[in-house]
């Protein structure tokens, strides 16, 4: 399957979620990715700050700070992505593509986990919205590549570019997939 096809596929299923079912996923998400040994360990974390599309990463941000680790978030100028330094005193602005951004801060070149968004995925194949900063970004930064998804964005068959930077974790409401294939159920989003 094509990238665009994926997009427009995983797009409409999102569109079909209510606020209710996307705060859900996002809550068996947030549980999810705390009890991870990769998360617990690492000292420099890197995550997104999505939009109303996207698994909320708010809580991991503040889980992060409260742990007392050294969290970034991306800042684009022009075709380039940094991770910026933030602290629960930092402020921030609205960008062009609804996301908010630091205003001030310095950049964090050493990481240990980014938490990376997603518009659909295929295992541990991603693919974002189209204009590469996070492949760029991670192609120059070593570190440990977690997704984070809601089930319904997956999708059988992606087809992928040699450029398009893989995943070592991922993480739905429903599954934890790893880089080894191994695919987990994630306890958290189950219903009682």
């Amino acid at each position: 399957m094509l990238k665009q096809e994926a997009r427009k596929i995983a797009r409409a299923r999102i569109a079909k979620m209510s606020q209710a079912e996307r705060e859900w996923a996002s809550d068996a998400i947030v549980d999810a990715v705390s009890s991870l040994d990769l998360f617990k360990k690492a000292k420099k974390v890197f995550v997104y700050l999505g939009t109303d599309t996207e698994p909320d990463t708010h809580e991991i941000v503040g889980l992060a700070l409260a742990m007392e680790k050294t969290v970034a978030v991306p800042r684009v100028k022009g075709e380039h992505m940094n991770a910026i330094i933030i602290t629960p005193y930092s402020d921030f602005k609205t960008n062009q593509w609804g996301i908010l951004e630091p205003i001030k801060g310095y950049a964090l070149d050493e990481i240990d986990l980014a938490i990376i968004p997603m518009v659909a995925f295929d295992g541990i194949k991603r693919v974002g919205h189209g204009k590469g900063y996070y492949d760029k970004f991670l192609a120059n930064h070593k570190c440990t590549k977690l997704g984070l998804a809601f089930e319904c964005q997956c999708v059988s068959g992606l087809e992928v570019d040699s450029f398009d930077v893989p995943l070592d974790c991922l993480v739905t409401e429903k599954r934890i997939v790893t880089l080894s294939k191994k695919c987990y159920e994630n306890k958290f989003g189950e219903e009682l």
